[in-house]
């Protein structure tokens, strides 16, 4: 996948953007069953590339690209479909979550913006 032309996403619910530059990056990876996901969720990729959600902003490697359903994971898990996630690029990290809660300003989103650097992801404050 091209990283100039990123894959058109439709999403619900409010009109802020995850992401704010044009250099993402996606991969595909497999998704833990009964487990939803949320656009902008900060995932833990295993070394046999399989998806957690991460539960503290200081520990994930990956950001989920739409939302999918518990049911629908584990459809995907059954069926071996795979699950696109960005894994570089810039983002907003006031629309970046744990779990579909998002991160609260302060320690949380600094945690998470310290980790994107060292991993060539960038969890920019946008507006602020």
């Amino acid at each position: 996948m091209s990283c100039c032309n990123p894959p058109t996403i439709s999403c619900t619910g409010s009109d802020a953007q995850l992401v704010v530059g044009d250099h993402v990056q996606t991969s595909n990876a497999k998704v833990t069953t009964a487990t939803a996901y949320a656009r902008g969720d900060l995932l833990i990729l295993s070394d046999v590339n399989v998806l957690t959600l991460a539960t503290d902003p200081k520990i994930w490697n990956v950001i989920a690209v739409e939302t999918i359903t518990a049911a629908q994971a584990t459809a995907m898990a059954a069926a071996g479909t795979e699950y696109a996630v960005y894994n570089q690029g810039e983002f907003d990290v006031t629309q970046c979550s744990l779990g579909g809660v998002k991160l609260t300003a302060g320690a949380q989103q600094t945690n998470a913006r310290a980790r994107g650097t060292m991993i060539n992801i960038e969890l920019r404050k946008v507006g602020g």
